[in-house]
């Protein structure tokens, strides 16, 4: 197995709160993410496990199933990874004024053959293909809470 280390930090213009709400419907706004599907209905928290598909720039997919090993709202969750990426991830959110940070951390490593086969060469091809997705990711998440808030803006009643 090739193992990878990604750590990856967003700055979105939105309270902590808002920002753990999307995080938890990434298939809502993400677009690379191709599918989340909760295999532990009625389950949050830790031993919570979801299966979830990615894909980025290139022409293939990772599927693999996370479960919940710390889960702190709206501050931090851990998980452990097993499937197409297996080892463990996280993410810490920090409220620093009207903006929140969200730093992702990923230890994993591939299991598919023809993956690790050609890792030596391109590796790092990989490693642009995760950042590409995450730089989505960071983009749309600022879109979505964007949008999020203008729309609760128009909802809301005139003050009088």
């Amino acid at each position: 197995m090739t193992p990878y280390r990604f750590v990856t930090t967003w700055h979105v213009a939105a309270p902590v709160e808002k920002v753990w709400d999307a995080l938890q419907c990434v298939t809502q706004w993400w677009p690379g993410m191709v599918s989340s599907r909760h295999l532990t209905p009625g389950r949050e928290g830790v031993g919570a496990r979801y299966e979830r598909i990615t894909r980025g720039r290139l022409p293939y997919t990772l599927r693999y199933v996370l479960t919940i090993t710390s889960h702190d709202p709206p501050y931090s969750s851990a998980y452990d990874s097993e499937g197409d990426l297996v080892g463990e991830g996280a993410y810490l959110l920090t409220q620093t004024g009207s903006t929140t940070e969200v730093r992702f951390t990923w230890n994993v490593a591939t299991r598919s053959r023809w993956m690790n086969a050609v890792a030596p060469m391109l590796k790092p091809l990989f490693a642009w293909n995760h950042n590409y997705v995450m730089r989505q990711g960071e983009k749309a998440i600022q879109r979505y809470l964007a949008a999020s808030q203008a729309h609760a803006a128009m909802s809301s009643p005139p003050i009088k």
